[in-house]
């Protein structure tokens, strides 16, 4: 015979969302965060986290500038010229431009409308990485 309280059968929850507010007592006042959790879909914690801000907060825009590069450090994009598989890869250097504004440009000098992007990278290692790892 076991001394103690008897042991009860608890239930382990595996989905479950946490609310977090800024202002607990006021939370009209604050952000608030909402953690969902599924310990099933992803064990070591949170899969998505919402964030509501603040009544009247708003965050800056931020338009990217073009020729502006990062401390003299060239972009490098690896892409196909087309979504076949047969289609040629190849490795475009900018010297002297921001990734942002790379990304958001609908055409960009060199690279065709249909191309498919595989890498895109900020340094001079990553040149010879891709080259290496792309056979260019």
């Amino acid at each position: 015979m076991s001394r103690g309280r008897p042991t009860e059968e608890s239930v382990v929850r595996t989905k479950y969302v946490q609310t977090c507010y800024e202002t607990p007592t006021k939370p009209e006042l604050g952000y608030k965060l909402v953690y969902h959790f599924d310990l099933d879909k992803y064990p070591n914690g949170a899969y998505k986290v919402d964030h509501f801000p603040a009544k009247g907060e708003k965050f800056p825009f931020v338009k990217p500038e073009k020729g502006k590069a990062y401390n003299k450090q060239p972009v490098v994009m690896v892409f196909k010229t087309s979504n076949r598989s047969n289609a040629k890869t190849k490795m475009k250097v900018w010297r002297n431009e921001n990734i942002d504004w790379i990304i958001t440009q609908d055409k960009l000098a060199g690279v065709p409308s249909n191309a498919e992007i595989l890498e895109l990278g900020v340094g001079t290692s990553f040149i010879e990485e891709y080259k290496s790892k792309y056979n260019l």
